[in-house]
């Protein structure tokens, strides 16, 4: 029935698309309930009209059966009057009233059959509804918690993330950089062989001028 479409629609959507519009998970979720609700109250309604429905039938047929016993009753009498015109109109009403008996028994199987399914639907219905409620903080923050993944993605998956990403990189390298020679700058090292050979070279050079310089001055003398 159309009236238990919706059920479907509900639950079978798409899951992106449903948390495209999701503006709010917790007013969503009180929607589904809300939309729930509604439905088992409609779904109720409606399974209470059949079974009203089917009392009626079930008292016209009583009546009916009473009416095919009491036709009978005087299509004999009129017979045994010699009223044969009267005993045929008697059986015509008696035929009538049988026909609609069997309209009514089809009716009433096709109803019981609406109302089987209704109750089943009924019951699914308020199942539905009890685990929504017993489950509604789980999920509403399973759906708090799909929508952030799906914002983080995007943001992640967005040129504007990339470019961010680049200019982090950049300064990133800056810093190290920066700190590579801020290092250097205050490294003075240990020296090399060749440093340490010249420095004795020069030392050597100078005490030889000095001794020749004192020797000279002794000369003088």
């Amino acid at each position: 029935m159309q009236m238990f479409k919706r059920i479907s629609d509900i639950f079978n959507a798409n899951v992106n698309s449903a948390l495209d519009k999701i503006e709010d998970p917790a007013k969503m979720i009180n929607l589904m309930i809300t939309e729930l609700q509604d439905t088992l109250t409609k779904a109720r309604s409606s399974m209470a009209s059949r079974k009203a429905e089917k009392t009626g039938l079930e008292k016209e047929k009583a009546e009916l059966d009473k009416a095919i016993q009491r036709w009978d009753e005087r299509a004999k009498l009129a017979v045994k009057n010699g009223r044969e015109d009267l005993a045929r109109e008697a059986l015509v009403a008696k035929k009538q009233a049988t026909e609609r008996i069997k309209l009514i028994d089809e009716q009433m199987i096709n109803l019981d059959s609406i109302l089987a399914s209704q109750s089943t639907q009924l019951t699914q219905i308020a199942d539905k509804l009890k685990e929504v409620k017993d489950k509604q903080q789980i999920l509403l923050q399973r759906a708090r918690s799909a929508k952030e993944k799906k914002q983080v993605a995007r943001t992640l998956n967005s040129s504007d993330s990339s470019e961010l990403a680049r200019k982090f990189s950049e300064l990133e390298s800056k810093i190290e950089r920066m700190e590579a020679d801020a290092e250097m700058a205050g490294y003075k090292g240990n020296p090399s062989t060749a440093d340490e050979f010249s420095k004795m070279e020069n030392d050597s050079a100078i005490e030889e001028e000095l001794a020749a310089l004192k020797t000279s001055m002794k000369e003088k003398k």
